[in-house]
């Protein structure tokens, strides 16, 4: 007989926030879609939202492929490269 121990373990890992702007005036925002149901019209409404409060200068929309994998290495360098702040939303 075997028998086994159903407690798991894991180590738990801390990474720091990223740096967050003053404000979003003259910013470029990034809003990246899960593709789960609802997801974009969540965040299409937040763009809107943050577009009338503040003077952004750029909304960029992407989605990732499939809910369950991550997004891809180019998303996230296009996103890196041209936007000043990146906001993941999730739908449901």
């Amino acid at each position: 007989m075997i028998l086994l121990n159903p407690e798991g373990s894991s180590q738990e890992g801390h990474a720091p926030l990223a740096p967050r702007p003053g404000n979003l005036n003259g910013k470029r925002i990034g809003l990246l879609s899960n593709s789960k149901l609802n997801a974009d019209a969540v965040l299409y409404a937040v763009g809107e939202l943050l577009a009338q409060r503040f003077e952004v200068s750029e909304i960029v929309h992407r989605s990732k492929p499939n809910f369950s994998l991550p997004a891809s290495e180019a998303t996230f360098d296009e996103l890196a490269a041209n936007c000043d702040v990146v906001l993941a939303g999730v739908g449901d």
